[in-house]
């Protein structure tokens, strides 16, 4: 194993130890608050706090898909095609800024059009939110994906033209097998993140469906421990998923890396 893949697998034991520990803090205070919550929640009183997650969950996946989408489309454009480099550099200024910042700067441009319409739908606060995110996450994803297409072999590209392949082929054959593990770590980071974030939906989120992460801080710092201990209960199950699907990630990308390592060595 290469001194790259050690720190990576380190990384990711750290990160998995922290998140495991996490999971048994919250364990602690389920047992915990079991003993001074009576009478326990039926299921009745998880719908709202289980609607807030899907209907969160639901604004995550949006915001994922176009984000990913979107940075492979730029960062394809400039590296195979030399083009749209205007685009990544005006994308990168929002890498360097925090979430809250993207939000406002959001805020205040949907404020100003929406004083010059004289007009304004709850509708577009979640259109606002899913453009904080797309701003925020897309040079992410082009960052993450940079290196992969400089080091990819464009020969491959031109047998697959040469033999009557169409670009869909070239891409499917050549650069997903490529990045396809990325893809899939980009989608985890980014749907995990999302669908717990607090701070961009509380500055922009007001007019839509509270979210999930707005709704972790009102009901763990609620004075009904009955709150308390339904989002406990949520967030357990939320953290459960998210680390088994990380692990069983990791283990599926550390071979196909491997495997695709060894198929260019070959070349």
């Amino acid at each position: 194993m290469s001194f790259v893949h050690k720190v990576g697998s380190l990384i990711v034991i750290t990160i998995g130890t922290v998140s495991l520990l996490a999971v048994a803090l919250l364990v602690v205070d389920i047992v915990r608050l079991t003993e001074l919550v009576y009478p326990l929640p039926t299921w009745q009183d998880y719908i709202e706090p289980m609607t807030r997650l899907l209907w969160s969950s639901i604004l995550a996946l949006i915001a994922t898909i176009i984000s990913i989408v979107s940075g492979i489309w730029i960062v394809r454009g400039f590296y195979l095609q030399k083009a749209r480099k205007t685009s990544i550099d005006r994308l990168s200024i929002a890498f360097y800024f925090p979430h809250f910042i993207v939000a406002l700067y959001v805020l205040a441009v949907a404020n100003s059009i929406y004083e010059w319409m004289d007009f304004y739908h709850p509708t577009f606060g979640f259109l606002e939110i899913l453009l904080a995110y797309w701003l925020k996450e897309v040079p992410f994803v082009v960052f993450y994906l940079t290196v992969t297409y400089t080091s990819l072999d464009l020969q491959s590209r031109r047998i697959i033209y040469l033999f009557g392949g169409t670009k869909w082929q070239q891409f499917v054959h050549v650069e997903w097998v490529a990045i396809r593990g990325q893809v899939l770590e980009l989608f985890l980071i980014l749907f995990a993140f999302i669908l717990t974030a607090y701070e961009v939906p509380t500055l922009i989120g007001s007019s839509v469906y509270p979210l999930f992460g707005p709704t972790i801080f009102e009901y763990y710092y609620s004075i009904d421990l009955a709150q308390r201990f339904m989002i406990d209960v949520l967030l357990f199950g939320v953290a459960i998923t998210l680390v088994v699907s990380t692990f069983v990630l990791f283990a599926w990308t550390s071979r196909t890396r491997q495997a695709y390592g060894k198929g260019r060595h070959m070349l």
